[in-house]
């Protein structure tokens, strides 16, 4: 009477229900933390290079960019999920966007607190982006997430972006000399 139908698994699968529902509360956080600054001493402003000459970003506006930027990369890594010849799974997937999370937040509670070690941990970055593809969307929303309460959502999501372009180049590179230098087989 029914018949069985043959699919893809789905533990590794991203649903749109599961995106849906990661983007409604990534929405529902911010607004939070929007709500709570304007009713305890107004939504802050952060500055470019943080001088007060160069044009100020508002917090608000990570509640319009975030969620929509938050879908936008859960949708990438849907669909890399869903290709045939994907040897990713969804735990390595996790396991990267909390890396990625990890690195923003010690960023950020660096900077709150002075300490100055940002830079190193920067650097740290540069040279793991030599051995990992950190340029991945997982990556980027992590750092965008861990860092959107320090500096708000729009300036996490520009220099993520353009550290992934930065990083792309730098695994893409160093993957073409690992090509090169493999003996080559007849």
């Amino acid at each position: 009477m029914y018949r069985s139908i043959k699919s893809k698994p789905m533990k590794n699968q991203l649903s749109q229900k599961l995106q849906l529902f990661i983007t409604a509360i990534i929405t529902l956080t911010i607004f939070g933390h929007i709500a709570w600054d304007y009713f305890h001493g107004g939504i802050p402003t952060h500055y470019i290079l943080q001088s007060k000459d160069m044009p100020g970003i508002p917090n608000w506006w990570g509640a319009i960019v975030l969620p929509i930027f938050t879908y936008f990369l859960l949708f990438r890594i849907s669909k890399r999920l869903d290709q045939p010849d994907n040897k990713e799974s969804l735990k390595l997937i996790s396991l990267r966007l909390l890396t990625g999370l990890l690195f923003a937040i010690s960023i950020s509670v660096t900077f709150l607190n002075g300490i100055e070690v940002t830079d190193y941990i920067m650097g740290l970055i540069f040279i793991l982006a030599f051995m990992f593809p950190l340029f991945k969307s997982e990556y980027l929303l992590g750092w965008v997430l861990g860092a959107a309460f320090t500096f708000g959502a729009i300036i996490p999501i520009v220099f993520g972006s353009m550290l992934c372009l930065v990083f792309f180049i730098i695994y893409q590179v160093v993957g073409g000399i690992k090509k090169a230098l493999r003996p080559k087989t007849n």
